[in-house]
């Protein structure tokens, strides 16, 4: 009789561990993961439409940010403050959405142009500083940096909780966030000098 009831404690504390051993495998399954990527381009001139007309007027040399995204959790996660930082001075820096564009131009496809170099790419700006990310999937967006200094930061927050601070946010402090300092080189920081001078005269004329 006692060995019986010791064969049945044992088995109860086996079933036990098996089903506090499928929590935890279930909870990691399920974890939220990213694969997240800041890539910079190079310059670009302008934005323009097949037509060739230009998406908004006065347009200076910038820079052309890539983002990628792959979510491999089975849930959506949300990303927001998309964020834009001078590297010497912190402040933030415009960036390029489309909800700022003119309405004719909203559903057109975009072209990036870089004169200097001849190259032409399909521009994809996100719709606004946040969006999201559904689950098993990928994602990518560009934007473009209009940048003060040579340096300049990329940060990206995304729907994740965490206790580590992120030195770049003045709010929501505690959420995961992806960022890349990019630097430019002295013939790109040039370039994007000289095209604003450009501008500048020709407005001034």
């Amino acid at each position: 009789m006692f060995t019986f009831l010791l064969d049945v404690k044992v088995i109860a504390l086996l079933i036990s561990c098996v089903s506090l051993f499928i929590s935890f495998f279930t909870l990691w399954i399920n974890r939220k993961r990213l694969d997240v990527t800041i890539e910079n381009l190079g310059l670009i001139d302008r934005v323009e439409n097949f037509d060739k007309e230009l998406v908004f007027p006065n347009q200076t040399t910038s820079v052309f940010i890539v983002v990628k995204i792959i979510n491999m959790s089975p849930k959506d996660i949300g990303f927001f403050d998309i964020s834009l930082y001078d590297g010497l001075t912190k402040d933030l820096l415009p960036g390029f959405y489309k909800y700022a564009i003119r309405p004719e131009f909203q559903s057109d496809q975009l072209l990036a142009i870089n004169e200097m170099e001849n190259t032409i790419s399909h521009f994809n700006p996100l719709d606004s500083n946040y969006g999201l990310v559904p689950a098993n999937s990928f994602k990518r967006f560009e934007t473009l940096v209009h940048p003060a200094t040579k340096t300049f930061i990329v940060d990206i927050k995304f729907a994740i909780k965490t206790l580590r601070k992120n030195p770049y946010a003045s709010t929501r402090k505690y959420f995961k966030h992806y960022s890349k300092v990019i630097t430019l080189s002295d013939e790109e920081w040039i370039a994007i000098q000289r095209s604003r001078k450009q501008v500048q005269e020709s407005i001034e004329q």
